[in-house]
């Protein structure tokens, strides 16, 4: 296993709430152990919080400075850090989603980049103006994070897709036929589950935007992206995911249904 490169308080808040907690509480005089009873965990999690392994969520941060008499600093800071784009998102999204046992997906507007090919997310990237190095290592990055599905362990991905993902025609008829032909394929793995959300269903609680949760035994992380921004939303806050992942569960169709009709999509591209 690779080591945590050192922490930057320069360059990430994060970073910078790590370093506080453990200066704040060697300030104290607390052992691991000591704040964790105080902010409801154990010593090993207050490690890895210390590492900026995990992240403080706004619970523990509040009960931290009323352990650690600091005046309400950690909940300042992590009110910040919550608001703030993270420049080192994306490599935190990619450490997060390879570590993670389970990964529960909705995507409204393309084909989830966990389940594309790399025809359909050349596509994608040349679509978006890149240049042929950046479309090149976009596809690359793209097919190695896919490889955490078929790994001696591989986490469970539940993806629900919007039926309008499977018309728009990305990249073209031969494109999307393939796309769709690997979706199939990888609804048939034992760790993939793929539903899809009818137009039928007129407006839902998915119209609101794209999203995923990545969860472990230490939590719950959310994820959403835009345009050149991805925010990750941790702890109490990503349950928030999760109840909005099961009630737009609640109107997809079920897997048989689903995969009918992916293969009735299939025969717009011949």
């Amino acid at each position: 296993m690779t080591s945590r490169p050192p922490l930057d308080p320069m360059s990430s808040l994060w970073d910078v709430i790590a370093l506080q907690l453990r200066f704040q509480r060697e300030r104290a005089g607390l052992t691991g152990t000591q704040l964790g009873d105080s902010i409801g965990c154990v010593r090993s999690t207050v490690s890895r919080i210390e590492s900026n392994a995990l992240k403080l969520d706004p619970k523990q941060a509040a009960l931290a400075d009323e352990a650690l008499k600091t005046g309400g600093l950690f909940a300042a800071l992590i009110f910040h850090a919550l608001r703030e784009p993270d420049g080192q998102w994306r490599k935190e999204h990619r450490d997060i989603e390879a570590s993670a046992s389970t990964i529960r997906i909705f995507e409204a507007v393309v084909i989830p980049g966990l389940l594309q090919t790399p025809e359909y997310a050349r596509a994608l990237a040349i679509a978006g103006g890149a240049t042929d190095e950046v479309v090149r290592a976009v596809v690359e990055e793209r097919m190695e994070r896919q490889a955490i599905l078929t790994r001696a362990d591989p986490p469970l991905l539940w993806a629900i897709i919007a039926e309008t993902v499977l018309e728009w025609p990305v990249g073209g008829a031969e494109v999307m036929r393939e796309q769709l032909q690997h979706l199939l394929q990888a609804a048939n793995m034992l760790n993939v589950g793929i539903r899809v959300v009818p137009k039928s269903t007129g407006a839902y609680m998915g119209l609101d935007g794209s999203f995923k949760v990545l969860s472990n035994a230490t939590g719950d992380v959310a994820y959403t992206e835009s345009p050149e921004e991805g925010k990750m939303v941790y702890s109490f806050g990503a349950r928030k995911y999760l109840e909005r992942y099961d009630r737009i569960s609640l109107k997809a169709l079920n897997d048989t249904q689903s995969k009918d009709l992916i293969r009735t999509k299939m025969e717009l591209y011949r």
